[in-house]
């Protein structure tokens, strides 16, 4: 398998000043290739297409494979039900075969879609998957933000520094530009964040990211970007990656959200990893220690099922 990052095949306009970036698995891969569509996370405040992680994107590649990372208009400048419609745009933009046409044609089966995400990215896939008609073949999020309802949302965070207001009003300011492309600016391994990223980091310090990313903390209104909301019989199949010391987005909620998926009948998994924080697939390795790299297989191996 490759080591490096390969780049991308194509940025692409999926709606006016919103873009996805494309990977097609190598020329030896007979066409057109089923899709994984994914969705960065960023706390739904920062991100771009290229902060999905290599072990997102190779493996992916490695089984054939295209890969495409999807950009979101950014909170807190809209509100999280436009960044949905953002989303959902983008899986009927693959789905109804605009995505292979921009691509040349022949390249890419927009009926043979996955969706996928991490962390917030995790909770739109999760969302947006689960209410897209027609429905994705399967659903894969890591550490996915499921249930803006959890109390650790509303609570306070301790990061190893703490972030001042004044550092990160330019970026959280209702009158700020809106923009889709900001790239995370965070090391993982120190949670050391930067620019947009530290204005993310501020909202989770502060409790405050449903209330500004949504614009309410009224939990009628929250419940409409909660995953379990909308799970039913038909909900596609899911499988779900999450670290067991996540210190931003609690496993409970993947924990919970399996038992609703269960209680349905849906098809799914939840692949525990054990001792890892928040972002760990971020971190420079993954790929190279056995332990990590079996979590990435077993869920590829999971929705592989359904192609």
């Amino acid at each position: 398998m490759a080591t490096s990052r390969p780049p991308y095949t194509a940025r692409i306009e999926y709606k006016p000043s919103v873009h996805l970036e494309v990977w097609l698995p190598s020329a030896s891969s007979a066409g057109p290739v089923s899709v994984v569509a994914w969705t960065h996370g960023g706390g739904f405040f920062d991100g771009a297409a290229g902060d999905c992680s290599d072990a997102n994107l190779l493996p992916t590649l490695e089984r054939g494979w295209a890969f495409v990372s999807l950009e979101y208009r950014l909170a807190p400048q809209v509100k999280l039900d436009q960044v949905l419609e953002d989303v959902t745009e983008a899986y009927k933009f693959i789905q109804h075969g605009r995505l292979d046409k921009a691509l040349g044609g022949g390249k890419v089966d927009g009926a043979k879609l996955i969706v996928s995400g991490s962390s917030a990215g995790g909770a739109l896939c999760l969302v947006a998957g689960y209410k897209l008609s027609p429905p994705p073949l399967a659903v894969l999020a890591y550490y996915p933000v499921a249930n803006l309802l959890h109390p650790s949302y509303a609570a306070p965070v301790t990061f190893p520094y703490q972030i001042d207001y004044s550092e990160v009003e330019r970026f959280l300011s209702p009158s700020a530009a809106i923009v889709s492309h900001a790239p995370a600016e965070v090391n993982f391994a120190t949670m050391d964040a930067q620019n947009r990223t530290r204005a993310c980091f501020w909202t989770i310090q502060e409790g405050r990211v449903a209330e500004l990313a949504i614009g309410t903390t009224d939990a009628k209104v929250l419940s409409n970007f909660v995953a379990k909301t909308w799970v039913g019989k038909a909900t596609p199949p899911t499988v779900l990656v999450h670290g067991t010391v996540d210190l931003m987005v609690p496993i409970e909620t993947s924990i919970e959200l399996l038992e609703v998926l269960k209680s349905e009948g849906v098809e799914s998994l939840l692949i525990k990893a054990e001792g890892e924080n928040h972002g760990f697939d971020l971190v420079p390795g993954v790929l190279a220690d056995p332990r990590k790299r079996a979590w990435v297989d077993a869920a590829n191996d999971f929705v592989a099922k359904y192609l």
